[in-house]
């Protein structure tokens, strides 16, 4: 790459870069010979030294970087997806930059096609409970940003379940036969049939033919 379309793609994306010094590195490379080879090539300095002191706070959440002793090596191997899957929906709301979302979703992905996650398995429930999560976290934070107020943000979450399919299972203070398949104990753990009380509904989902527990509800003696 000749050196003006360099210092271009750094000014328009220089995470991507750093990445690629990293990656094309033969061995685990040092900040400093990092920022000395882009400089080199045309890059000022300054600019170098401020873009790398925010991109190196969110380097060590890349799936592919390994960072020991000061130096960053690119790992052929990719971390567990549940690790990105974290990160995802832990940093959704900090505006991560596409140099990193990009591989965590692709990680994801990777996961899903060789097999890691199941349709049925309790990672793959984990990810939609995320997955909801996250979008419900979105929307709450342009309520917020609106000035909304707790009655017109309760009523989005509402009309968000529904356009989700999904109704909720109990309502508080109500009581009902515990059933293990619907409901949680928020301590002791009761017989099957023992009457109980609703401390926080769950949610069933009627997407898909029979009405399946998204969420169970949190019961109490």
């Amino acid at each position: 790459m000749d050196t003006k379309t360099l210092v271009k793609q750094f000014a328009d994306d220089h995470g991507a870069v750093f990445l690629e010094v990293i990656r094309t590195s033969p061995e685990p490379i040092r900040a400093q010979a990092i920022k000395a080879l882009l400089v080199e090539a045309g890059v000022k300095k300054a600019d170098v030294d401020r873009r790398w002191t925010a991109f190196q706070r969110v380097l060590k959440l890349h799936p592919q970087i390994t960072a020991v002793n000061g130096k960053y090596g690119w790992s052929v191997g990719r971390k567990p997806a549940r690790d990105s899957l974290d990160v995802l929906a832990g940093n959704l709301l900090a505006k991560l930059p596409p140099w990193l979302v990009q591989p965590l979703v692709h990680n994801v992905a990777a996961a899903l096609d060789a097999g890691e996650m199941t349709v049925s398995g309790p990672t793959s429930h984990d990810f939609e409970e995320a997955r909801l999560v996250a979008d419900l976290a979105v929307a709450v934070e342009v309520l917020q940003s609106r000035g909304d107020t707790i009655a017109e943000v309760a009523k989005l979450l509402m009309d968000e379940t529904r356009r989700k399919r999904l109704w909720p299972l109990g309502r508080p203070g109500e009581t009902v036969p515990f059933d293990p398949d619907s409901h949680e104990a928020e301590v002791t753990m009761p017989s099957p049939g023992t009457v109980v009380r609703v401390v926080r509904p769950g949610y069933l989902w009627r997407g898909g033919g029979e009405p399946v527990v998204a969420a169970k509800a949190v019961v109490a003696l």
